[in-house]
């Protein structure tokens, strides 16, 4: 007859189980660490995507409109609604303000001519601002909210006439054309 020996336990640790600990620890303090700088390029890729559905409501305006801009009245909020802009998409989620609009429009197309417009693709339509009327008229309306990491810089993003979205940093924002 065979004798079953038992294995008592050892008292401690084996040298695996520190490993094992200590590796864990630092997954569950690395990851949200790895993942924060990724949070910014989300928040610019939905800034982003809003001022190109305004561009495009904004188009679409000026197509059944006999290619005219829409007209900017006292309140933004009539211009939204006149272009047909509902929910999220005039909020940009970089923004630290209360306000239920993130983005202002360039007041200087407002009743303008498509035509009229040389050259499309350097006159902003719609840019990132702390405006309270939601209004802009040249650079300074314009507000530097997102962080761009590769060049360490904070930038703006802005919609062009012409369709186009871009990330512009202070010196670009300056060099853009309102008219």
């Amino acid at each position: 007859m065979m004798k079953f020996i038992k294995f008592r336990a050892l008292r401690g640790f084996i040298i695996a189980e520190p490993v094992i600990i200590v590796a864990a620890t630092f997954m569950l303090v690395a990851y949200p660490l790895a993942t924060q700088p990724h949070g910014e390029k989300a928040r610019q890729t939905t800034c982003t995507s809003n001022q190109k559905q305004l561009a495009l409501a904004t188009a679409m305006y000026i197509q059944e409109n006999d290619e005219m801009f829409p007209p900017v009245g006292n309140d933004i909020g009539e211009l939204w609604r006149l272009i047909d802009v509902r929910g999220k998409i005039s909020e940009c989620p970089s923004n630290r303000n209360d306000r239920s609009f993130s983005y202002a429009y360039n007041a200087n197309l407002s009743n303008l001519s498509l035509g009229k417009v040389r050259v499309p693709e350097e006159v902003v339509l719609t840019a990132d601002s702390d405006r309270e009327d939601g209004k802009m008229t040249e650079a300074a309306d314009i507000a530097l909210r997102h962080r761009n990491r590769e060049r360490e810089s904070v930038c703006a993003i802005l919609s062009f006439t012409d369709g186009h979205v871009a990330l512009h940093n202070e010196e670009r924002v300056n060099n853009v054309k309102f008219n």
